[in-house]
């Protein structure tokens, strides 16, 4: 009687985890904006057939494997570009990957295990947050997942291997291989590991075990001249990342706990409790327990040696795959002995502490559901509303269709994008022909600080502005409101020909850079006399007692030629290195390469402080 009690409230428990699971991921679920990497793969898939899907969409444009792009083709061929059905089939198979990971933990060790480690992928923000992207994080999990189901049950299970377990088997392979680069790298590493465990097995395992490697093989080779071309021809599987610093795990192991510290500790105390009780897992499992780590840590060695030897790859969706082996083995010690109401015990705080953190330590909700390119929308409709024809909206994303589909879906009017490949001149020239009082600017895709402090030269007044992940939006005004935006180091400086370095200024950095500047820019605003064909607007910062150069930064305006009497904004701006700004010079001057006459009517600094939702997403608030 006892054990079928506890059996049902094993399943209870197992229930509410599921349920928890599902109602983070699938809560208002289309009205989680696409980010940039899903509008990129949304654009690949509007071609006609599949053989242009495959070489444009995925050789050509990608260096992901093809599997998901497939998917978005019949699901966008099914739904359009509906966020809604776009990304259920990856938030489902996020909460399916809880599941398996209960599944994986049980078959290794008991259910105990199994309970805490599904309770804790059910409110980790890696999970959760990945689940909610049409991407191929999800998909790969749960492949790599489902693929060590069959494992188990080709090497471990006591019922004989069918014909059912060996095509899951290798079908799962092939799936995982055609996910993501690191689940085709976790599938083939757990693979070759079942080889050590074959000689323990008898004989018509051993031959059913690599005969179903074979066939995941064959599954795979029509698909290897795309892996091939993205690997050797191509060349590159990433490199748009930093190079990984020392504590990059230390980051990713708190980013997974919601970086909350009550996590934190309280995961460390929950890994502890079954030696604290004294009701510590005595079992012979020590194989699947170093299985587990050489399943994680060999990811993330070749990742980070990869990173450091030929171009980044390493971030924190590379070890999605991988993460769950390190989960089990963490909680591998839990007893199947250990009561059921310590167990409940134990769930329901991992639930409930990951859950809190994730809504007030993350804002996680707030952060997701309301990211830069349909907030930016928002924020211009309400502009638009207010203030009518009287404003105009400009737009920067790396691609400007990205901008406009939340945009036109607000009905937004008067708008123009642009995008990396446009000429920031051209930017500037609409702006300042712009007959409008006021101005929307719309910056995503963690836009270069010129763009922006184009704008603001012609629009220097702040009437409102906001943040999110990677993005900003500004409402400006040519109107003294009373909120100027620039600060004015010179004006009226008259530069005859002849002259080269011209309108020099110095200022103590620590005077203009406090602990909140994240951002400076600096304008010169200027109206050629003569024909100027190449002219640059430079910074330094150097060390004001030796006159050592710290940093320099040179923005040049390259790709226009000023014609006599035509007004241009010379601008440069960037992320503050991080140095002690005490006796420190910051210099500033206009590099005048034609050595050309011209008229320097303002030279002025911009301040952009930090806003911790900027890089939210990925980092503590």
């Amino acid at each position: 009687m006892k054990e079928v009690k506890r059996y049902r409230y094993e399943n209870v428990l197992l229930w509410l985890i599921l349920l928890v699971a599902a109602v983070l991921r699938l809560w208002d679920l289309g009205s989680v904006p696409f980010m940039h990497d899903e509008f990129s793969a949304l654009q690949r898939t509007g071609y006609d057939n599949f053989h242009d899907l495959i070489r444009e969409g995925v050789m050509l444009g990608d260096s992901h494997p093809a599997g998901v792009q497939v998917l978005l083709y019949l699901l966008v061929g099914i739904f359009g570009w509906n966020a809604f059905w776009l990304k259920l089939p990856f938030a489902l198979m996020g909460v399916a990957s809880v599941y398996l990971t209960y599944v994986i933990a049980r078959q290794w060790f008991n259910k105990n295990v199994a309970l805490v480690s599904a309770a804790f992928m059910s409110v980790s923000e890696l999970f959760l947050f990945y689940s909610q992207l049409a991407r191929p994080y999800s998909p790969g999990l749960f492949c790599v997942l489902l693929f060590v189901y069959f494992w188990n049950r080709m090497l471990f299970d006591r019922r004989a291997a069918t014909l059912g377990t060996c095509v899951g088997f290798a079908l799962s392979a092939f799936l995982a291989s055609q996910m993501q680069m690191f689940s085709m790298a976790e599938a083939g590493l757990i693979a070759v590991s079942g080889l050590f465990f074959l000689k323990n097995v008898d004989g018509t395992r051993r031959r059913l075990y690599l005969w179903s490697c074979a066939a995941a093989v064959l599954l795979f080779l029509p698909t290897l001249p795309v892996f091939y071309y993205q690997l050797f021809v191509y060349g590159s599987i990433g490199g748009w990342l930093a190079k990984p610093e020392a504590g990059f795990l230390t980051d990713f192991l708190q980013y997974t706990m919601n970086y909350s510290k009550l996590f934190v500790f309280s995961m460390m105390i929950v890994v502890l409790l079954p030696l604290l009780i004294g009701q510590r897992n005595r079992d012979k499992q020590t194989a699947m327990r170093i299985c587990c780590l050489v399943w994680f840590v060999v990811p993330l060695a070749l990742a980070w040696a990869y990173s450091l030897m030929k171009e980044p790859i390493l971030q924190y969706s590379t070890l999605i795959f991988s993460f769950p082996f390190l989960i089990i083995a963490a909680f591998s010690f839990f007893d199947r002995k250990t009561s059921i109401k310590t167990m409940g015990a134990v769930v329901g705080w991992v639930v409930l502490i990951g859950m809190t953190s994730l809504i007030v330590d993350r804002q996680y909700f707030k952060q997701v559901y309301h990211q830069g390119f349909d907030q930016v929308a928002v924020e211009m409709g309400k502009a638009q509303q207010k203030y009518a024809d009287s404003i105009g909206f400009v737009s920067y994303s790396d691609r400007t269709f990205m901008a406009e589909f939340y945009q036109k879906k607000a009905g937004i009017k008067n708008a123009a994008y642009f995008s990396e490949t446009d000429d920031m001149f051209d930017c500037q020239q609409y702006i300042m022909s712009l007959d409008k009082d006021y101005l929307g600017v719309g910056l995503t895709d963690h836009a270069d600080m010129p763009w922006e402090l184009s704008a603001v030269a012609a629009y220097p007044y702040l009437v409102e502005e906001n943040t999110w992940f990677t993005t900003r939006y500004l409402t400006l005004t040519k109107i003294d409101n009373g909120s100027p935006l620039l600060n004015v180091l010179k004006e009226n400086v008259e530069v005859k020909s002849g002259n080269e370095w011209v309108c020099n200024t110095k200022i103590n950095a620590s005077d203009i850079i406090l602990p909140a500047t994240e951002r400076i820019g600096f304008i010169a605003d200027i109206k050629a006399d003569d024909t100027i064909n190449d002219i640059a607007l430079v910074v330094e910062i150097v060390n004001s007692e030796t006159d050592e150069h710290l940093f320099w930064k040179g923005y040049e305006n390259k790709n226009h030629q000023i014609l006599p009497q035509e007004r241009v904004f010379l601008t440069n701006g960037f992320f503050l290195p991080e140095m002690d700004y005490g006796g420190k010079l910051i210099k500033v001057y206009i590099w005048n390469k034609d050595k050309r006459a011209l008229s320097v009517n303002k030279l002025s600094y911009y301040i952009v402080k930090k806003n911790s939702y900027f890089y939210g997403l990925y980092n503590p608030l």
